[in-house]
């Protein structure tokens, strides 16, 4: 029987050695995603990603490796009911949009915008704005 290689994000795409390399992981059971977009909420999406990440309360997730469609991950959800969490910037939720077009509809979605975030054309942002993000995600048990 042939094993399939796993990637650091835990799924199994089996792309190899290349799938593995260099990605970052933890021990988190589920994962959390980030929006690309382009505006200070995309970027505050990701480093709120990377800092969940960093704190252990989640593992960073690929979100161009599901709109790709060359990964298994997404749609994790524990025993104990703890979903995969996706950060989108602002109301057009894209990132919520292809996880559903990929058939994953098991996970928790926060929008930036909603939790009190202005959206800007530009990639500024107040840097205590992750930690106070990081706050109501744990506040909404997340």
């Amino acid at each position: 029987m042939e094993e399939k290689e796993s990637c650091g994000c835990s799924c199994d795409c089996g792309s190899g050695s290349s799938c593995s390399d260099g990605c970052v992981t933890n021990d988190a059971p589920v994962s959390v995603y980030a929006c690309a977009g382009a505006s200070n909420v995309g970027v505050i999406s990701f480093e709120l990603t990377k800092a969940l990440h960093l704190a252990g309360k989640y593992k960073m997730g690929c979100s161009t490796c599901i709109g790709a469609g060359d990964c298994g991950c997404g749609g994790t959800v524990t025993p104990e009911g703890k979903k995969d969490l996706l950060i989108d910037g602002c109301k057009v939720a894209c990132l919520r949009k292809m996880f559903e077009k990929k058939g994953i509809t098991e996970f928790n979605h926060v929008i930036v915008t909603q939790m009190g975030v202005k959206k800007e054309g530009t990639f500024d942002y107040d840097k205590d704005i992750i930690e106070k993000l990081m706050h109501k995600l744990t506040e909404k048990g997340l």
